[in-house]
């Protein structure tokens, strides 16, 4: 003996069962995306990504083209500090063992620079009065920094001013070997 209550019985039970469990009405009935709402999300993600990408890949050059700038002024820094203490700055090797001294984080080298953002080249001059240091980014440019203790160049293609003078190009990193194209300016 079926009556008509059964169903609304059952109907009543399932409602009271779903609200126990925090269920609605509604759940299941709508849930889930459509797929033009999911191509869409993709899209503006897709959008975003092609503007942050070349973003992010700028940021990063410029950061390790400031690393090296970084060690540049940091090794220029303590060969200035024995310069003051000598009187001249010592002939390339010695310069190298007293800068690797003065500054353990940073292997300074003697000629050409290997890429990397702790590897410098070091250069001086044979009066003394002059010293160069080139680095390589790893965004394959090359850095210098040049300082002019004297009133003459005994490295090729160095300014002449008295002072620290920077410079960057593209190609061979040596300290030995800067290319006469080279600007040189008073800053980075």
């Amino acid at each position: 003996m079926e009556t008509t209550s059964t169903p609304r019985l059952v109907s009543a039970f399932r409602k009271a069962y779903d609200l126990k469990k925090g269920r609605t009405e509604l759940e299941g009935a709508e849930a889930g995306f459509t797929l033009i709402e999911l191509m869409v999300v993709l899209l503006i993600m897709a959008i975003l990504l092609a503007i942050a990408i070349p973003t992010f890949l700028g940021v990063k050059t410029g950061a390790q083209d400031r690393a090296v700038q970084s060690n540049l002024t940091n090794g220029l820094t303590s060969a200035k500090a024995a310069y003051a203490n000598g009187g001249t700055y010592a002939a390339s090797v010695a310069e190298v063992a007293a800068l690797t001294t003065a500054e353990p984080n940073i292997s300074f080298e003697n000629g050409a620079a290997t890429s990397g953002t702790n590897n410098l080249a070091v250069n001086t001059s044979t009066d003394g009065q002059q010293l160069l240091l080139v680095g390589q980014s790893q965004s394959n440019t090359c850095w210098a920094a040049e300082d002019n203790e004297g009133s003459t160049v005994s490295i090729a293609n160095t300014p002449s001013a008295a002072g620290v003078q920077y410079s960057h190009w593209t190609g061979t990193c040596s300290a030995g070997a800067v290319p006469a194209t080279s600007v040189w300016a008073t800053h980075y």
